[in-house]
């Protein structure tokens, strides 16, 4: 976007000029139309920001907000409606017209640098996150020391600066309805060598940060399997349970996501390989708000209050995070969310 500022205009950044054709000649000429795919990304993106909405509400409200864990998963919720917003709503109503970059300029330019703000910011998050669990399942006094309060606002405006770095300071992704999928070539002009817009800071983050947040949720796996090795509450093996399978899922989408979006930037590879990167690339952001619902009790009956679809008890009119009620030992988090033994 540093760029659209300074040369005044999206058409006026080097190597993004649409002159030669006007938007409905480029549509026509080498765009191709998906209406189908197009409506159930649309209806998709739809149903996620439907469902993340109010587990949002939740998640910031004062019992659960205070703790670090939920002030991490907030933002990353708000950065996965961005997400969701451009890669399956805007994605979606783009294979539906048949669009290319030209089509609609001045929409995916702006739509394709908010996916890098969201895409690194989250990936940064995420590895906020699992720290965080790993760090109060194994040193619970040293959440306390670096996440306490006001402590945990600064350390989340870390990935924040280090999206808007992506969206300001790195080439911007662009749509191609032909492949199905966003690449960092707006495939205006064949003679342009596709290298001189690589992303190589994305590709970086991709096979780093990425890499490094499997690795910790592996490691929180293990850790807390230790930790509950020697109980026989049944609930603290379904919690096990469901954390190497939260976890599992979780780092199998987003190594897959972010493995083929390096690969098909620099390589040809299968169309279906497009496709298969951008729905685990939406899978890794609405995956949150699914677990959430089905997984995490808290929040879904909180979620099931706040809509009037299950009625306050006299014993919990308000959320109790279990964390108040458990030592941290029973507290783990995954990318999709914060829970207990008693949230099962």
């Amino acid at each position: 976007m540093e760029r659209v500022i300074r040369y005044g205009g999206v058409e006026n950044v080097p190597n993004y000029n649409c002159s030669e054709h006007t938007s409905e000649e480029w549509s026509r000429l080498h765009g191709e139309k998906h209406p189908i795919a197009g409506f159930l990304y649309l209806v998709y993106g739809i149903i996620i920001v439907t469902i993340y909405v109010p587990c949002l509400k939740v998640i910031t409200s004062k019992e659960l907000f205070r703790l670090s864990c939920f002030k991490i998963m907030s933002l990353l919720g708000l950065v996965d409606l961005c997400e969701i917003t451009v890669g399956s709503i805007i994605h979606g109503f783009l294979m539906i017209e048949g669009a290319v970059y030209c089509s609609y300029p001045n929409l995916i330019y702006p739509a394709g640098s908010l996916a890098l703000f969201g895409w690194c910011s989250a990936c940064m998050i995420c590895l906020i996150l699992v720290i965080n669990r790993v760090l109060d399942i194994l040193y619970p006094s040293m959440v306390k020391m670096y996440f306490k309060g006001y402590r945990t606002y600064l350390i989340l405006s870390f990935p924040i600066m280090y999206g808007l770095y992506f969206a300001f300071f790195t080439p911007t992704v662009t749509f191609h309805s032909p492949f199905q999928s966003w690449f960092f070539d707006p495939f205006i002009n064949n003679e342009t060598d596709p290298l001189e817009y690589a992303n190589i800071p994305h590709s970086i983050n991709n096979l780093t940060i990425v890499f490094m947040t499997c690795f910790l949720y592996l490691f929180l796996c293990i850790s807390f399997y230790f930790k509950v090795k020697g109980t026989s509450a049944p609930t603290s093996h379904r919690l096990q349970k469901s954390i190497f399978i939260q976890s599992t899922v979780m780092c199998m989408v987003n190594l897959i996501a972010s493995t083929i979006y390096v690969l098909m930037q620099f390589i040809p590879v299968p169309p279906w390989l497009n496709i298969v990167a951008q729905i685990t690339w939406q899978g890794s952001h609405g995956a949150p708000a699914i677990t959430y619902i089905t997984l995490n009790r808290t929040i879904r009956t909180a979620v099931l209050r706040l809509l009037r679809i299950k009625k306050n008890s006299a014993s919990s009119s308000h959320i109790t995070p279990a964390s108040n009620q458990t030592n941290s030992k029973n507290t783990n988090i995954s990318h999709t969310g914060e829970t207990t033994d008693e949230e099962y």
